[in-house]
């Protein structure tokens, strides 16, 4: 990580140092290492792989591959990066947002005993940067579909038969009172599921040259997961806030 503490070092001196206080010089220190970067992957790769794998002349691409956690590596596969754990863990599936407190050495116990073999994968799929245009298209689509599904179910005068008890922050559920509410229900979720389709999904994340996908981030401790041993789990986060550190939005 020596290139992201450099960057970092680098803008603390532009933050004290009185010379340096102009934006214009920052950018270009952190410029040059980019374009540093660059010239280093490029070395990397024969002429060959950089002409099959775009990804290869890409400076931010190639400081997460050159700063992957010690035991872990890269492979290309359709269009995805796919960063893994060379080790294999185990992973426990349950509900732990509702797990009573138990004792380290109980937990890890009881994940040997019952946790079934599995790997830490992050994969991220990517393809040719979106621009402005794009981007733009984009949000004005998913912002008319949101303000469909807003008011959908006063369309369908589903309302008053929200169950509080069982809706969530994420989703909300209605309980019908009779068949009438329950065909109304059932209407609206059909519909539901046709607007949601035409939802377009936004790049997680941005590098020099392409729009990057979040496809799946697996073998990890999270509200349905137990993952032994904790630091492939650790890893896992380390990565990802690298990730979103070194891509842009």
């Amino acid at each position: 990580m020596k290139i992201i503490f450099m960057v970092r070092f680098l803008n603390n001196i532009c933050l004290n140092n009185k010379i340096m206080k102009t934006p214009n010089l920052k950018l270009v220190i952190v410029t040059l290492f980019v374009l540093l970067s660059s010239l280093k992957s490029n070395a990397q790769y024969s002429e060959e792989e950089i002409a099959k794998k775009g990804y290869t002349t890409d400076a931010i691409i190639n400081i997460i591959i050159d700063h992957l956690p010690t035991g872990w590596r890269f492979t290309d596969t359709n269009n995805c990066l796919i960063f893994q754990r060379t080790d294999s863990i185990l992973e426990l599936t349950e509900n732990t947002l509702n797990v009573p407190f138990e004792k380290k050495e109980d937990k890890i116990k009881r994940i040997q005993a019952y946790g079934k073999k599995a790997v830490s994968k992050i994969v991220l799929r990517y393809e040719t940067k979106w621009d402005f245009l794009k981007v733009q298209e984009v949000s004005t689509n998913n912002s008319s579909v949101y303000n469909e599904l807003r008011f959908l179910s006063k369309k369908y005068k589903i309302v008053d038969l929200k169950d509080a008890k069982l809706s969530t922050k994420e989703s909300t559920v209605y309980t019908p009172k009779n068949d009438a509410d329950a065909k109304k229900i059932a209407n609206y979720y059909t519909e539901k599921k046709i607007i949601e389709e035409k939802i377009i999904k936004s790049p997680d994340l941005s590098s020099q040259n392409y729009s990057l996908f979040i496809v799946s981030i697996s073998g990890c401790n999270d509200e349905n997961h137990l993952v032994f041993p904790d630091e492939a789990s650790v890893e896992v986060y380390s990565l990802m806030t690298l990730c979103r550190e070194i891509f842009g939005k």
